[in-house]
């Protein structure tokens, strides 16, 4: 998995402003020096899953590349010991059951609900919520010892123990969104489909057995044809606008392109938001992939998405210049359709041969300092230049290619 940027100050200090609970833990009610962390309700690494996250836009009606995980609403506060066992999936906060109903229709007669399409994704507002701690594995080997009150902690009503299934812990107030908590455990229970624990959980727990439904509504749905020139989705505009220029050779392709939006997948280097009043509409930056064969040097450390458009765009056209102006290899008559002939091929020859040795990806004389060529008379220039797709080398009058 790649690395991601570190989770910014501001979105720290926007959840310790809105935390209802003072920064203790949400399930232990403990004071945050009792080594309580910053924990995400739906973990900032799907960031790096671009079809995961384009998924989740287009099932919230949000625009492309603008759902931001690095968002105070997707994060409150646990102890360690609770955060671990969070992060392993085994166990997962449950939204009240008419939370989840408003994420879903209300189709005439006895007809399953169904999460809302695109165009009805409702907006769910409120500065806070209830959650309850819903185990999704057997933990009948943890105890849960919540903090009941915070003075006369000799008081032997100070501390509850509660065992699994975990039934007499009382609910939790959180800001954390409901959007953010029922995409969390959606994951989770399909994720644990087949686990004999969830199986039982599903068919007697009518609130999970709503919320199975979500992933493969939200994640599993192909997006519909039509997304990618949704205006409300992404923004297309024309090639020849994009590239000030026709594309040679490109009949037959759409003259439409759709055009990535600045946030998604964000190649710039981040700008964190520590002083910020609100999330950024962007992605968690990761790290692009490293495509085999290019370095950093050869692209730059730091490339937009529509920097690396518009370089894909531009080495393609200038690939097919390549190969239509230099004729095939053993050929050696004039081609019709290209600029070049043999005399002036031989009059860039002559050029490069008194031009200074080159420097970078070529590699300079063929003949190292104080070498002789045949006869044992003096080496005849010779240069070499070493290109992706072509390989040319000078020897005086001579080209080879």
């Amino acid at each position: 998995m790649h690395n991601a940027e570190q989770t910014s100050n501001g979105c720290i200090i926007r959840a310790q402003e809105r935390d209802p609970n003072g920064m203790r833990c949400l399930v232990e009610n403990c004071p945050r020096d009792r080594a309580v962390e910053v924990a995400d309700v739906v973990p900032r690494e799907r960031s790096a899953d671009h079809k995961f996250m384009t998924s989740i836009e287009w099932s919230w009606n949000m625009r492309k590349g603008t759902l931001n995980l690095d968002c105070h609403r997707n994060i409150f506060f646990l102890g360690a010991s609770l955060h671990s066992l969070y992060k392993s999936g085994l166990w997962a906060l449950l939204p009240e059951e008419h939370i989840v109903d408003r994420y879903m229709d209300e189709p005439p007669g006895r007809f399953a609900k169904t999460a809302l399409e695109r165009e009805e994704f409702p907006v769910v507002e409120g500065e806070t919520f209830q959650y309850t701690f819903l185990p999704l594995s057997d933990m009948s080997s943890f105890g849960i010892t919540r903090q009941n009150q915070e003075t006369n902690l000799a008081d032997p009503t100070a501390f509850t123990t509660h065992l699994h299934p975990f039934s007499t812990l009382p609910s939790f107030t959180s800001h954390v969104h409901p959007n953010f908590v029922i995409l969390r455990i959606a994951c989770l229970l399909h994720h644990k489909s087949r686990d004999p624990y969830v199986t039982k959980l599903r068919n007697t727990n009518p609130v999970v057995r709503k919320l199975h439904d979500f992933f493969p509504a939200w994640v599993l749905g192909e997006l519909p044809p039509w997304a990618l020139t949704d205006p409300t989705f992404t923004t297309v505009i024309a090639r020849e606008e994009r590239k000030g220029e026709k594309e040679e050779d490109e009949e037959g392709e759409d003259s439409q392109i759709s055009s990535e939006t600045q946030s998604d997948y964000h190649y710039e280097e981040p700008e964190y938001d520590s002083c910020g009043t609100c999330t950024p509409p962007r992605r968690i930056w990761f790290p692009p992939p490293k495509s085999k064969g290019v370095s950093d040097k050869g692209l730059g450390a730091k490339r937009s998405s529509s920097e690396v458009e518009d370089l894909r765009f531009e080495h393609r056209g200038k690939y097919r210049k390549l190969s239509a102006h230099f004729p095939h290899e053993h050929s050696h008559g004039d081609d019709p359709q290209s600029n070049w002939t043999k005399e002036s091929t031989s009059d860039w020859a002559r050029h490069c041969s008194n031009s200074p040795p080159p420097t970078g990806p070529c590699s300079g004389s063929r003949f190292g300092v104080g070498e002789t060529g045949e006869g044992g008379g003096p080496a005849a220039p010779m240069i070499k230049l070493v290109h992706p797709h072509i390989r040319v080398e000078i020897d005086a009058d001579e080209v080879v290619l």
